[in-house]
């Protein structure tokens, strides 16, 4: 007996620790207590649109460690809760670099269904447990109807607020909490779409703070950046659930174009989307004085990355530094049809250098960086223009 009483006590304060992290993130009235804050710390630089905050130590719900935890925070306040319970991108890394030593791409798969299905199951039945007495089932709904985005969920009403599960075999398991069911039962967060800010002076404008979804060691460029400029415009959707809608499968994207979403990002929430084989100035100065930003998909190369954030960082200091003039000589060393492809978020400008300033989806050391309007244009393939 004396051996058991240490053992199941342990047991019982472990249950007490995953009840009350479960009753933190699936409570909307727990979202201002300290315990909360001190989890979910407000940015120091509110984002536009939707921001997220990310757990500062690892959490669990109904028993399981996710992969992710986020506060969505709207205008400084926490609008509602997603948790990333397995995500195939995460799970398999950058061209499957997490798979362990010696595991084949196959093997992967089958250990990844494996799990999923455990976790699905887990969930499941936490949401049942949770949800009103005769809505324990939870109600298929079909998000993004009217843009063509077609996210299938399931909601569930709560004693508090509601739950919005996402399930697609494959690829993505996940569970967002809000505040009610019409929260969970749309994508879309009205926001304010303030104009680009005059900076340092008259010829710098530049957009507030792009919402930040960094792309980690996954395949997720692209998805990454919808998810900023979803935010932008006041849509819930992270990078998993983009990639969703891309067609990923077990972290790859199955589909061979994902620019036909940013139209239908446009569609949902409300403003316009103008796509273009090309980058030009002109038309980027008129989407950023709008408030809008502007999406560049262009050839990349580590040795100009180099050059725009050396330059980048050496301004935000305050030094004195210049780009290297666009001259026939500097041009020899733009990509071209190279092997690597990137997609960036333009979200300013200085007219009286030329210059571009776009955020990349890699985490906050990657914003407001910049490079000639020239370069810009000579090496991007395809943009998107947003307006009102």
């Amino acid at each position: 007996m004396s051996l058991r009483w240490p053992v199941l006590c342990g047991l019982l304060l472990f249950c007490a620790s995953v009840r009350a992290e479960d009753e933190l993130l699936t409570v909307p009235s727990h979202w201002q207590d300290a315990e909360f804050a001190a989890l979910f710390p407000a940015p120091a630089v509110p984002a536009e649109g939707i921001s997220r905050v990310t757990a500062k130590q690892r959490l669990q719900l109904f028993g399981i460690q996710p992969m992710a935890v986020d506060a969505r925070m709207v205008h400084g306040a926490v609008h509602s809760i997603s948790v990333v319970v397995f995500d195939a991108g995460s799970f398999f890394g950058y061209e499957n670099s997490n798979l362990p030593k010696g595991e084949t791409f196959e093997q992967g798969k089958q250990r990844f269904d494996k799990e999923f299905d455990e976790r699905h199951q887990a969930v499941l039945a936490g949401l049942k447990n949770l949800a009103k007495s005769g809505k324990g089932a939870g109600e298929d709904i079909l998000l993004g109807k009217r843009s063509g985005m077609n996210l299938q969920a399931k909601v569930f009403q709560l004693p508090q607020g509601a739950a919005r599960l996402i399930s697609y075999e494959h690829q993505l398991l996940m569970v967002d909490f809000f505040r009610s069911e019409a929260d969970a039962k749309t994508l879309l967060v009205p926001v304010t779409i303030a104009p680009a800010k005059v900076v340092a002076d008259s010829t710098e404008r530049r957009l507030p703070v792009v919402p930040m979804v960094p792309q980690g060691n996954r395949g997720y460029c692209g998805v990454a950046t919808l998810a900023m400029v979803g935010g932008m415009l006041g849509l819930q959707p992270g990078a998993e659930e983009y990639a969703v809608l891309s067609g990923f499968q077990y972290g790859i994207e199955t589909k061979s174009d994902i620019r036909e979403l940013f139209g239908n990002v446009a569609q949902e929430a409300g403003v316009k989307a103008q796509r273009s084989p090309k980058f030009d100035a002109a038309k980027m100065k008129a989407s950023i004085d709008q408030g809008m930003p502007v999406v560049v998909f262009r050839w990349w190369s580590e040795e100009r990355d180099f050059i725009h954030s050396a330059y980048s960082a050496r301004i935000a200091r305050g030094e004195k530094a210049e780009l290297p003039p666009a001259s026939m000589e500097d041009h020899k060393s733009w990509p071209k049809k190279s092997p690597f492809t990137h997609a960036s978020i333009v979200n300013g400008y200085r007219a009286d250098k030329r210059e571009v300033i776009f955020t990349e989806s890699w985490g906050e050391q990657a914003r407001n960086r910049r490079m000639r309007a020239e370069e810009m244009e000579g090496t991007s393939y395809y943009a998107v223009y947003f307006g009102k």
